[in-house]
């Protein structure tokens, strides 16, 4: 599903749009499903993670954590590219599904890190995320023209971090710590702002197509939690310490 053609420089559709009772009430519906199943999405990756550690079943599942990460990437490349073809409730599934694999990623990083900074950093990352999510979607500034900068950063952090599988540099982590906090501080407003107009797009021209809007609340709704997980990731890499 693609958002782009949401990102138009002309905002005079857009005041229009919001002076619509109608149009307003529909697309506050839509963001507030997309932000609830973003929230949704996170709560079920916590409570696996919890779940897996307390049990100690993430100790029998760690030679598998390549796998999984796989797996994530998978499910997350179906889903953009599979999704017009793709009916709401697959979408949904999938979107769960993607979900409890990254509650895999949560045991591994609530074993890494003391569970105070933990607690303290998902906190941090919530209200930063919230914050820029509520600018994204307020500002009346075009922030279409960080698409492309964001896009180079995503693909400069994940070349370091595939890199410093192999080299181990306390440096290069940092370096993509910082990094990350950056581009997906940055890619959650714009992604805000995505959602907000697209939301008001549907109310507008397809209102009436329930599975259009439900596909649009569960892709809008993995993107952001992709942007709030690596978010929080980014955060911990540069402040959550080790158990050592």
């Amino acid at each position: 599903m693609n958002f782009n053609g949401f990102q138009n420089s002309n905002g005079n559709w857009m005041e229009n749009a919001s002076k619509n009772a109608h149009v307003q009430a529909s697309a506050s519906k839509t963001i507030a499903g997309v932000y609830g199943w973003m929230s949704f999405g996170v709560l079920i990756s916590a409570l696996m993670g919890l779940v897996l550690v307390q049990t100690q079943i993430i100790q029998a599942l760690g030679n598998f954590y390549y796998g999984v990460i796989i797996a994530q990437l998978g499910v997350v490349l179906v889903m953009s590219f599979a999704a017009e073809k793709m009916s709401a409730a697959a979408l949904k599934g999938m979107f769960l599904f993607y979900a409890v694999l990254t509650g895999f990623t949560f045991a591994i990083l609530m074993l890494i890190y003391p569970i105070g900074n933990f607690i303290a950093l998902f906190a941090m990352a919530a209200m930063g995320f919230a914050a820029l999510a509520v600018f994204g979607a307020v500002t009346k500034k075009n922030l279409g023209f960080m698409r492309t900068f964001l896009i180079m950063g995503v693909f400069m952090i994940l070349g370091a971090n595939i890199v410093n599988i192999f080299i181990h540099s306390p440096i290069l982590r940092s370096f993509t710590g910082w990094a990350g906090i950056l581009v997906f501080s940055g890619l959650t407003a714009y992604d805000s702002q995505r959602i907000r107009e697209g939301a008001y797009e549907l109310a507008l021209h397809d209102a009436g197509d329930t599975q259009a809007i439900r596909k649009f609340m569960i892709f809008g709704a993995l993107t952001m939690y992709l942007n709030f997980i690596n978010l929080f990731i980014s955060l911990l890499k540069v402040f959550g310490g080790n158990r050592d």
